[in-house]
């Protein structure tokens, strides 16, 4: 499956040990919002620093992301995730890269994100009141 937005937060990583064989893994999430009338929020979950450093997630920046959804059923109760395998940054812009080790002493300060250029989707603004109610919820219906 592809969905295309902006992200809007990277989360901290979470390091996890397996239980079966002692083995420590890292995850990594991230959060994009789709455009459109109705944008949606979607959380995906990547397995690996190295995988996630490959993807050169950037908050601001507009990317179309591969990813499979999986249920898993605990304790009775299931439980969703999408677990991204590849993005693709579709805005033309290019992440940072990291500082070389040479520069560790030296400190540059974090410097806002670009904004996403005008050729970018942009979301529809909502009608306010749709002549239905005294528009004073956002509720679509």
């Amino acid at each position: 499956m592809e969905i295309q937005g902006k992200i809007i937060s990277v989360l901290n990583p979470q390091t996890y040990t397996s239980q079966k064989n002692g083995n420590t893994y890292v995850t990594n999430q991230f959060v994009i919002e789709t455009q459109g009338q109705y944008p949606k929020k979607v959380a995906f979950k990547v397995m690996g620093e190295d995988k996630f450093a490959q993807m050169q997630i950037a908050v601001g920046g507009f990317y179309n992301v591969s990813f499979d959804v999986e249920s898993r059923e605990w304790q009775g109760k299931w439980f969703t995730e999408c677990q991204a395998w590849r993005a693709v940054r579709m805005d033309g812009q290019q992440a940072a890269a990291p500082a070389p080790a040479a520069n560790a002493g030296t400190t540059t300060g974090n410097a806002p994100s670009a904004p996403a250029p005008t050729s970018a989707p942009t979301a529809s603004p909502m009608p306010e009141n749709n002549g239905i109610g005294d528009g004073s919820d956002n509720l679509p219906f």
